[in-house]
């Protein structure tokens, strides 16, 4: 289901040119202002401080003056994906909450999300819009080892083990779960020491959901990107990762809409999701029900999800969202529907017979 393009969800706005600003007339930066930001910082370096930083979890964004256009691609699930307009000044906490609105998942679940650079695609045809490989920025491209025999054994010795890092890993604690950094100590670096030195240099910093924002990963002017020019936005996308251990996986990369547009500016700011399309579903949630889905990509989806504050009444507890096993139900909190109250009720009993055995 997908709202009519030619509708324009905001009307005072006009796109920013598709193509990346060009070095002699650049288009001026100005990154989204969020609450832990002083009015005068027009800096893209990450906030260092969040002690005023609002709880997502109940607090819309602050208003942005610029929107990305944002494909959501479930991993492995063919037909199953969201694109959707979101204002830069959203943070990964905020997009936590919103994936698990538009994906009708618990947040019962661990996650994690990874930036990456120098992102490549599969095919159309394969695996579309899913992420196929990237590459550090920290890390040097590969030498041809025909060419020069010793840089590829250097390149080999001190960087291959690292070529397919994250520019950043973001997580609700700040440190990513399958973070092994603890091994190295809190010791200084010996910056004398080669190994060291090039340890150092490569780290990936891993930051907690409030503090990054979509302004931090994606900018206006491609010299203000995460890459700080070395990639275009279209060469950045986020791994999300919900359910660590189960692998549901999200891609989510720069979508162009018909126009070859991705990025807009509005006259007047604002900090409301605006969901384009929404295909399919996800299998359900609880495993237990997976035999009784119908393929994921011929679920429904509930009109309710394309209401422009819906994503505001989820963040108050007013809506929910869940999958079932034919559609992606939103529902009001209050007036839950009645064979979804059985549905939770059977899974109860199951859990009670299953604990007596």
């Amino acid at each position: 289901m997908s709202t009519p393009m030619n509708q324009n969800p905001h009307p005072a706005k006009h796109p920013l040119a598709a193509s990346e600003p060009d070095e002699g007339n650049p288009i001026p930066a100005k990154r989204p202002r969020t609450s832990d930001q002083p009015p005068q910082a027009t800096s893209l370096s990450l906030p260092s401080s969040t002690q005023d930083t609002p709880n997502a979890n109940k607090v819309m964004p602050e208003p942005s003056d610029t929107y990305i256009e944002l494909r959501f691609q479930l991993a492995r699930f063919k037909g199953v994906y969201r694109i959707a307009r979101l204002p830069l000044s959203f943070t990964f906490a905020h997009l936590y909450k919103c994936i698990l609105l538009i994906f009708g998942w618990s947040g019962m679940h661990l996650h994690q999300a990874q930036v990456l650079t120098h992102v490549e695609l599969y095919s159309e045809t394969y695996r579309p819009d899913e992420i196929k490989k990237h590459r550090s920025i920290r890390i040097p491209e590969e030498p041809d080892r025909h060419d020069d025999l010793e840089a590829w054994q250097h390149w080999l010795w001190f960087y291959s083990k690292n070529s397919h890092d994250p520019m950043m890993r973001v997580s609700p604690r700040g440190k990513s779960y399958d973070d092994d950094s603890w091994l190295l100590g809190n010791e200084p670096w010996n910056l004398d020491d080669p190994w060291e030195r090039v340890t150092a240099e490569i780290q990936v910093p891993c930051k907690k959901d409030h503090e990054v924002t979509l302004g931090d990963v994606w900018s206006r002017n491609r010299a203000h990107n995460i890459s700080k020019g070395e990639c275009r936005n279209q060469e950045i996308g986020i791994k999300f990762e919900y359910d660590l251990g189960a692998s549901w996986e999200v891609h989510i990369t720069v979508h162009r809409d018909k126009n070859h547009e991705y990025m807009w500016c509005l006259h007047t700011p604002d900090n409301r999701p605006i969901l384009i399309t929404a295909k399919g579903a996800p299998p359900s949630e609880d495993a237990r029900s997976y035999r009784k889905d119908i393929e994921p990509k011929k679920k429904a989806v509930a009109n309710l999800l394309f209401e422009l504050d819906t994503f505001e009444r989820y963040l108050k507890g007013e809506v929910r969202s869940v999958v079932r096993n034919n559609e992606l139900l939103v529902y009001e909190a209050s007036h839950p529907p009645a064979d979804l109250m059985e549905e939770e009720d059977d899974l109860d009993d199951e859990t009670c017979e299953e604990e007596e055995v």
